[in-house]
């Protein structure tokens, strides 16, 4: 199926850099058995965007990667927690395309998919640099030996630059044409999960693109300043929809009315990264009964806000599932022992 954003806007194709890397689209599918209350429950399944590892990073992956390429760079360096659903997203397409793949690492609470994950990481390739907090993290991702390389592709945090924002400017626009072929009615609502800010903010504008009158709202998952630094913020978000949109005026693409800000929710994030939370948990459970998985750090708590909003709305509420549903296992039970880094070690043993 060709690209929603170039049957769109055809004279961006040649302009903005893509590859086809994700299985797209994604499904839409009811959720009505659900009956948690008043609203219509859909899902929008990115679990599914690609055969060996999906999640909503893979779209993101399809602008970055090509982008990356079109430079000339031949390693992308990028950041995140030790159990990033990025990193391995990440290094699984640098590994697949050539590209040599850097993952400065911070902590969060330890779970099976976090071990997971170190062992993906591995498996893919990456190079692994443990820094331990998520601000001496930052400050390695900025000040590090790379950057007087200019083949390093440097990539922030969950895929969330232009490129990777694009990817969902592109995932809106696919919606539409899933309300258009009668798939899916027109939702009064998007919930989605926000950590690094590119899935909501390409969302908003896409869906504003797309002449939909959907609300997007994004359920905040990562701290919202490091330190006196703003991380996850309404703020944080609005730049990223700045810089795409002054990307996407640069290339043609205009919006006759003003444009959206982000629509950013704070009330579920509980006590921190990665901490579970007991709406989470419930979540959990009750999406698990349906087939559907999801984890305590992202989209657990996104669902818990679903759910939430389900109750109150007596319309059409669209959850956008952003995590892996393929099965791992038979690819870390191959996965040769390699040594972590001794503070990883170190930490991981507490």
């Amino acid at each position: 199926m060709s690209l929603p954003l170039f049957d769109v806007y055809p004279s961006l194709e040649g302009q903005v850099s893509y590859q086809a890397l994700a299985t797209l689209p994604t499904p839409v599918e009811s959720l009505e058995q659900l009956a948690l209350g008043k609203g219509n429950a859909w899902i929008k399944r990115d679990d599914l965007t690609h055969h060996e590892y999906g999640g909503n990073k893979i779209r993101k992956l399809d602008f970055i990667i090509a982008d990356a390429k079109q430079q000339g760079k031949k390693r992308i360096v990028t950041f995140g927690a030790i159990g990033t659903n990025h990193g391995v997203a990440t290094s699984m397409m640098c590994q697949q395309q050539g590209l040599a793949c850097t993952v400065y690492l911070f902590d969060q609470p330890i779970s099976k998919t976090v071990q997971q994950n170190l062992q993906l990481m591995q498996h893919y390739g990456a190079e692994l640099i443990y820094c331990g907090s998520l601000f001496a993290t930052v400050l390695r991702y900025y000040l590090n030996r790379y950057r007087l390389d200019k083949q390093n592709y440097f990539l922030f945090a969950g895929g969330s630059n232009i490129a990777g924002t694009m990817g969902f400017v592109n995932a809106a626009l696919e919606l539409k044409q899933q309300i258009d072929r009668g798939e899916i009615p027109e939702p009064d609502v998007i919930v989605c999960p926000v950590g690094s800010s590119a899935t909501l903010a390409g969302l908003t504008i896409g869906c504003q693109l797309a002449g939909l009158n959907t609300t997007v709202k994004g359920i905040r998952v990562a701290p919202a300043r490091l330190g006196p630094f703003p991380a996850c913020t309404t703020g944080t978000v609005s730049t990223l929809m700045k810089q795409t949109q002054s990307y996407l005026e640069g290339v043609g693409v205009t919006e006759k009315a003003k444009w959206k800000k982000p629509v950013l929710i704070s009330d579920y994030y509980g006590e921190g990264y990665g901490v579970a939370t007991r709406p989470g948990e419930l979540a959990q459970l009750t999406m698990l009964k349906q087939g559907i998985k999801v984890e305590q750090t992202y989209t657990a708590k996104a669902v818990a806000a679903f759910f939430d909003e389900l109750a109150t709305n007596t319309g059409d509420v669209l959850y956008w599932h952003t995590y892996n549903s393929q099965d791992m296992a038979p690819i870390v039970e191959t996965v040769e022992h390699k040594e972590l880094p001794e503070e990883l070690q170190a930490f991981l043993a507490r």
